[in-house]
């Protein structure tokens, strides 16, 4: 993919709404009903990286930049977001960086960095629910699938647990892969559909409003998720004739993980992350601010983007719209200037 002009307004603005995007825009993609918000949230953000390359000279130095002030603002904006979501806006960067250089100009680097990003993405996912439950977790669907193989008179000699990992990982690498393909068009799409997205995007009443979604209604999923899990662990083992010190033990590990993990390991690792941020704030404090300055503008097009996408299209192809419309109505000021 090669790069245009090293175009510095378009960069920040992508930047801008990418801060959008990590700190907040799945709370919105929730309340307008949008199904999948994690696999869409990571989605957008490779779309964006995708885009900063496009339009940079130097694709590498402009994506670190990019990633860097993305966590700045998202440590500002959103200083309660859980460590693995920084993990995940520094892999992406350092990735996409690094991919970006070294195959600067192959229709096929876009790819390559959308399946490595996303596949990412669910590794952390995996990773994380075998920290958390341990490999009860695993083993539980072996015998939750294992069970209802066993009285349809099929085989057992299967490992569900694995095919379920090897079918998520794969599903987010696919996704990563069309996110690529899209990548390429993109530019030329934002070009020769922008001024009629901006005429219809006009012609609607009211279109500044903003979305909002309840943290702490996001903080409660998290647990009953958490919870309905354990349950469903400790269910499988005591209906499967197990010795119940083990269930007790899977409920005693879980719980000791858990304090260990959010009372101990991410509050060490958060006020060490955060210690780096507070110098690097000081240091991009006018550049923070300007991104910070221009999120409540980029807020205020995701309902019109949702309006005309959801009139229009249903299922996967309302997110395309919808993500298409964001950018063109966030990008079009700085593409009237230019």
């Amino acid at each position: 993919m090669a790069a245009k002009q090293n175009n510095l307004s378009t960069i920040n603005r992508l930047t801008a709404l990418w801060a959008l995007g990590e700190s907040g825009l799945g709370g919105w993609m929730h309340a307008l009903k949008l199904p999948f918000t994690g696999i869409f949230v990571g989605g957008f953000a490779v779309l964006i990286i995708g885009l900063i390359a496009y339009y940079s000279t130097n694709s590498a130095k402009q994506i670190l930049k990019a990633t860097l002030m993305v966590l700045l603002v998202k440590a500002a904006v959103s200083p309660q977001s859980p460590l693995p979501a920084y993990i995940a806006v520094s892999f992406q960067g350092l990735i996409g960086a690094l991919m970006f250089w070294l195959m600067p100009r192959f229709k096929l680097t876009p790819l390559l960095f959308g399946m490595l990003a996303m596949l990412e993405s669910a590794l952390q996912m995996v990773l994380m629910k075998t920290l958390v439950f341990g490999m009860a977790i695993w083993e539980a669907l072996d015998m939750f699938f294992g069970k209802i193989v066993k009285e349809l008179h099929l085989s057992t000699d299967i490992s569900f647990s694995l095919w379920v990992i090897v079918a998520y990982c794969g599903g987010y690498t696919l996704w990563g892969m069309i996110l690529g393909i899209w990548i390429n068009r993109l530019p030329k799409q934002l070009e020769q559909r922008g001024e009629a997205i901006k005429l219809e995007a006009a012609q609607l009443q009211n279109p500044g409003t903003d979305i909002t979604v309840s943290k702490k209604q996001k903080r409660n999923t998290r647990l009953i998720i958490t919870f309905a899990i354990l349950g469903f662990i400790t269910s499988i083992f005591l209906a499967s004739g197990s010795d119940t010190s083990k269930a007790l033990y899977i409920i005693a590990r879980t719980v000791a993980v858990l304090l260990l993990i959010y009372y101990i390991i991410v509050p060490v690792t958060k006020w060490l992350l955060q210690q780096f941020i507070n110098r690097q704030q000081e240091k991009n404090r006018a550049e923070m601010q300007s991104l910070i300055d221009q999120l409540p503008e980029l807020r205020s097009y995701l309902r019109p983007a949702y309006t005309i996408a959801s009139a229009k299209y249903r299922g996967l192809k309302r997110y395309r719209e919808f993500v298409f419309i964001l950018l063109v109505l966030s990008l079009q000021t700085v593409r009237t200037n230019e």
